[in-house]
């Protein structure tokens, strides 16, 4: 998950879709936000379906290999406005998810993050998918911002996230049966990306 901004879902988003991964198999949540959010989620949720460790570091890419081994899946949440440890975290993934709510606020600043994405051309291409956020249903602002991503030539989902207080309540909590639209988000990012 990445997006230099802050407040576009990314944690909620790593919690969920990490939690959707380990229904199919071993899967293994990276936190490298400095603010350790998703690592707070896991401990306090006290029962939690996969193993989460902090790793805020700026070499996380190198460190990546070692932490996966074993795992089939390995989500890692990024934080906002740590340059270095977003980039690193980019070179280690082979897809790269951005969350991203429908305000032109969120649009205008998405620029940071598909230009670090630009600077990896030549050392790592990850497949880059965009994920609407904190969407409210039947606006104009999802289906704008879903126009300007494509025209970008971005990779946007069909899936959508709600703005839904139940994703804003689900801190410290399991989230083993009710993965709410996360589910259809899994489902269409294994249709999106390439094998």
């Amino acid at each position: 998950m990445a997006n230099l901004k802050g407040g576009a879902g990314k944690t909620t988003t790593a919690v969920y879709l990490a939690n959707a991964l380990a229904i199919e198999g071993r899967t293994l949540l990276i936190d490298a936000d400095p603010q350790g959010s998703a690592l707070s989620w896991s401990e306090t949720a006290g029962s939690f379906p996969l193993p989460v460790v902090s790793a805020p570091v700026k070499d996380l890419s190198r460190r990546v290999p070692q932490l996966a081994d074993g795992f089939l899946h390995v989500v890692i949440d990024t934080p906002p406005g740590e340059l270095a440890i977003t980039r690193s975290a980019m070179l280690a993934a082979e897809i790269v998810l951005i969350p991203i709510p429908p305000s032109l606020m969120d649009l205008d600043r998405l620029r940071p993050t598909l230009e670090m994405l630009a600077d990896l051309e030549g050392l790592h291409t990850p497949q880059i998918v965009c994920l609407l956020t904190r969407v409210r249903r039947g606006t104009r602002s999802s289906r704008a911002a879903r126009e300007v991503l494509t025209e970008l030539g971005m990779n946007v989902l069909d899936a959508e996230v709600s703005l839904r207080e139940a994703y804003a309540n689900a801190f410290g909590l399991p989230l083993t049966e009710d993965l709410g639209e996360y589910a259809d988000v899994l489902a269409d990012l294994h249709g999106k990306v390439r094998a």
